[in-house]
């Protein structure tokens, strides 16, 4: 049972919002109505506060589906049939400053960000005896971690965006000139050590889905890692250092889960090998509000779900992706069980929600995903839960085999060839009875690591940003693989998302990004 929700309670609404109004109407107390005058006042307020600011992240203009489609569409995996603009503009960069899903996910990071920014100003100065010191921190903490966690991917995802550390108080506050990607990612960093001095190593039931001091490591050590191939930082030395932080704590805090499917069901979630997962429920009363009646559900699901078993067009996954898993056996000579969890393709035994992949599919190439599909018992497609069936599947930001991998690869990097980056991986493959690597030098280790991220992680988010900091965009990302869009329609400068129209259309300050003028 998902214990902690990440919901928004709607009268923080007026603790966030930016205002502007007339000088009389701001001398004006409303007892009746919550404003920053009444709230910063108690503990209770702080911890009300806090959950607010996890709110944008589980709806659907965020990691409810958009974020997930904007992550998973744009690599080379993935092909989806085209239909709605969502799909086909994400997978083929057609994504243009004008496309409103795209300002939804822009809005979403600066709510989170605007409230992270009024926690840390205003919790220091609560003064309530009943508010312990460690509970402050804790809050302060999630705070860090929640403003480094959005500029993360908005770096990651956009590249020149404002630095905002400090809430605005009148509109003309948020006309900010993009910073330079450096100062976001040293903030992200500073942000990510205050998170890990004040986060818990863990929380109590009643609070499981927080970020603990795991998920602010864990962040951190990816972030040097994106910056060594995004940037060419060279801090994979940092990184692994980040990286073993977490794996000192293996059988105590985290570990791996039995077996690989573990992680993609809704009876297992917030579990040893999960570091920070985004919590969905089975509210499915709003679309688009920002209040505790917002759709919260796996609104992804659709989007992911194959073409005849979807509201939506489906997607299909490109063929490689079938063959990786085929390419080799296990130990005892069977398909790599990671197959069985993450795709559908023409194997005897695969289902596709109630029916067999045989009488699903005409053409029996066709490759599907597996991965994170609610296939429960009279589930016959995927749908926004409107029709009873929400899907409420968490989706795993991080988990401890990524930890592994990303350390094995920063590890290889920092000192070629390393026995600690083989046996990390080695570790990840016996999960799965799959034959331990041998290699030595770094350049065999490199593309093995390389590899067993696919094996492991596709799905999850991180394929499209891999392929950006091993610099392998637009090389792998070919027109044949993007065929059911006509190609992958690339040009230097579209690895990176267009600033929303309407901030350059307010903001004087603001650049558009290359590719897109």
């Amino acid at each position: 049972m998902k214990v902690f929700k990440i919901i928004f309670l709607t009268f923080t609404v007026m603790l966030f919002a930016v205002t502007a109004c007339d000088k009389d109407f701001l001398e004006v107390t409303d007892e009746n109505r919550l404003n920053p005058d009444v709230f910063w006042q108690t503990g209770d307020h702080a911890r009300r506060a806090i959950i607010g600011a996890y709110s944008p992240l589980a709806n659907q203009f965020a990691w409810g589906r958009m974020m997930v489609v904007h992550t998973m569409y744009r690599s080379d995996a993935t092909n989806p049939i085209p239909a709605q603009g969502i799909v086909t503009d994400a997978a083929n960069f057609s994504i243009e400053p004008t496309f409103g899903r795209l300002r939804e996910i822009w809005g979403e990071f600066w709510k989170t960000i605007l409230r992270a920014n009024t926690i840390l100003i205003e919790v220091p100065k609560i003064e309530d005896p009943s508010f312990t010191d460690q509970e402050r921190d804790n809050i302060l903490g999630e705070a860090y971690f929640l403003r480094a966690f959005q500029y993360f991917y908005l770096v990651t995802m956009f590249r020149n965006v404002p630095l905002i550390t400090e809430p605005a108080l009148s509109l003309d506050e948020v006309k900010n000139a993009p910073a330079e990607p450096e100062q976001v990612w040293q903030q992200v960093i500073s942000d990510l050590k205050m998170a890990q001095s004040l986060l818990p190593e863990n929380w109590d039931n009643a609070n499981t889905g927080r970020a603990t001091w795991g998920a602010a490591t864990g962040l951190l050590g990816k972030t040097y890692l994106y910056r060594s191939g995004i940037d060419n930082t060279n801090e994979y030395s940092q990184a692994a250092a980040e990286f073993k932080k977490i794996i000192d704590k293996e059988g105590n805090l985290y570990d791996l889960m039995p077996n690989h499917a573990d992680n993609f069901g809704n009876d297992k979630e917030n579990n040893i090998e999960s570091l920070f997962e985004i919590q969905h429920d089975d509210n499915t009363i709003g679309w688009g509000a920002d209040s505790d009646s917002d759709l919260r559900t796996a609104a992804w699901e659709p989007d992911l779900a194959p073409p005849g078993f979807t509201s939506q067009s489906g997607m299909l996954i490109n063929t490689w992706v079938r063959d990786a898993f085929l390419a080799e056996q296990t130990t005892g000579g069977d398909i790599d069980p990671r197959a069985f969890n993450t795709i559908l393709w023409n194997e005897p035994g695969i289902m596709v929600y109630e029916v067999t992949f045989q009488e699903a599919f005409s053409d029996l190439n066709t490759v599907g995903v597996r991965k994170y599909l609610d296939f429960r018992a009279g589930k016959t497609q995927s749908d926004f839960g409107f029709a009873g069936f929400p899907s409420v599947i968490n989706w795993r930001i991080m988990r401890y085999a990524d930890i592994l991998l990303m350390y094995a690869e920063a590890e290889n990097e920092a000192n070629p060839g390393s026995s600690l980056a083989l046996e990390a991986l080695n570790k990840v493959r016996r999960r799965s009875d799959m034959p331990e690597r041998v290699a030595l030098d770094q350049t065999t280790l490199r593309q093995q690591i390389r590899d067993e991220r696919v094996l492991e992680l596709i799905f999850e988010g991180d394929r499209f940003h891999d392929l950006l900091r091993w610099g392998m965009i637009p090389d792998a990302i070919t027109d044949d693989l993007k065929s059911n869009m006509g190609g992958s329609q690339y040009k230097p400068g579209r690895e990176y998302l267009p600033i929303p129209q309407i901030e350059i259309d307010t903001n004087p300050l603001y650049n558009q990004n290359p590719g897109y003028n």
